[in-house]
């Protein structure tokens, strides 16, 4: 089935946040530029596999305010078959409201990714970046994503053949190493830089470790000490809280901050992040404003995938709206069993009724991506 045209996406369904609120001098949230590209603030969504489609970015913008956000990653192919791929164009729909936006290769033959940047470029493509981070056993086999790191000179020759490919900055998102025995973070940001990446993102794990497991901001400081000043270095992993933020300016010198599982759950995470960094409260949204948001989620997920399959994909979202309200298990629960739209409108309404009322009954929970049913389509691939 084809996708809505983006034109067509509904309309923000109140003002945004305004993410230039950001303070040019503070320390740790402020603009930020990535060669000609000039992002308001410097924290960024990451690109996540499966979740990080227009819909998702366009509430994450819109809510939450972050500087950057990022498509899911495209498999490497040749720019005329991008023209006739359905996936790539799913992949790569974008709207004006989202900008700036990143597109990120995945690949190993430099050929191969040059023509990908190009048709990344002309869907529109803000920045384009190449996998050097996936950690997945079938990327790691093919000796993409993380497993690339083994190979820091192909990688220089990957990230020159983008580059030169294209007219808007290439970048590299990368770990500390393959595993732990192969901690090559700097030789591969030094050759990823020499060959014309404009920024560097870095995961401050490496390819063997878990999502749980403790960041290591040395290698993210070795880095940033490597490549010239000019040249922003970006921490990504577990950055889900201000005291996370802190330290990754602190002890890793980041210039930005790139988030990924933990804004799965939480729409407000970069408003609130950004207000409590610069000395604001947290905000807290009031019941309409959740059931508003839900539903305008829905809107967009159906308007990119239609009715049928739109109905699957918002499963793995749906919590995020509810999340700490008493019933949410429930809710969500019930909402993997719901067939169409019209379905979604009476659960909608029962349970956001039913809770001004104070008729909910189960815990407050707080959920999480590990704590869903097996049903969900999907979990967010590390990119």
């Amino acid at each position: 089935m084809a996708v809505s045209d983006p034109s067509t996406l509904p309309t923000p369904a109140g003002p945004l946040v305004d993410p230039l609120a950001a303070p040019p001098g503070h320390r740790y949230v402020h603009p930020l530029a990535i060669g000609p590209v000039r992002l308001a603030n410097n924290l960024c969504l990451a690109p996540m596999a499966g979740f990080t489609n227009v819909a998702f970015r366009l509430i994450a913008k819109e809510v939450g305010g972050c500087g950057l956000v990022a498509t899911e990653m495209v498999a490497a192919i040749s720019r005329s078959q991008a023209v006739h791929d359905e996936r790539f164009r799913v992949l790569t729909r974008n709207v004006p409201a989202e900008k700036p936006v990143a597109m990120q290769v995945y690949g190993r033959e430099p050929e191969l990714c040059a023509l990908t940047a190009q048709a990344l470029a002309g869907a529109g493509a803000d920045l384009i970046d190449l996998n050097c981070g996936c950690p997945v056993k079938k990327a790691k086999q093919s000796g993409c994503g993380v497993a690339l790191m083994r190979e820091p000179e192909l990688v220089g020759r990957v990230i020159r053949a983008m580059a030169e490919a294209v007219t808007v900055p290439v970048t590299i998102k990368m770990r500390l190493g393959f595993d732990g025995e192969n901690r090559n973070m700097v030789e591969v940001a030094c050759a990823a830089v020499a060959n014309g990446a404009q920024a560097v993102f870095v995961h401050a794990r490496t390819g063997e470790s878990k999502h749980g497991q403790a960041v290591d901001l040395s290698g993210v400081a070795a880095v940033r000490n490597a490549v010239p000043s000019h040249i922003p270095v970006i921490a990504n992993g577990s950055l889900d809280t201000a005291q996370a933020i802190r330290r990754a300016k602190d002890e890793g010198g980041a210039d930005g901050y790139q988030i990924g599982r933990a804004a799965c759950g939480d729409p407000w995470l970069f408003r609130n992040l950004i207000s409590e960094l610069t000395g604001g409260q947290r905000y807290t949204p009031t019941l309409a404003e959740r059931r508003r948001l839900l539903e305008r989620h829905f809107d967009l997920i159906c308007e990119l995938f239609g009715e049928s399959r739109g109905v699957r994909v918002m499963r793995k979202y749906t919590f995020f709206y509810c999340n700490g309200l008493h019933g949410v298990r429930a809710f969500r629960d019930r909402f993997h069993r719901i067939p169409d739209r019209a379905a979604f409108q009476v659960l909608v309404e029962d349970f956001f009724t039913a809770y001004q009322r104070g008729q909910v009954e189960g815990a407050a929970e707080h959920l999480t991506l590990h704590d869903r049913q097996a049903d969900v389509e999907a979990e967010p691939g590390d990119s």
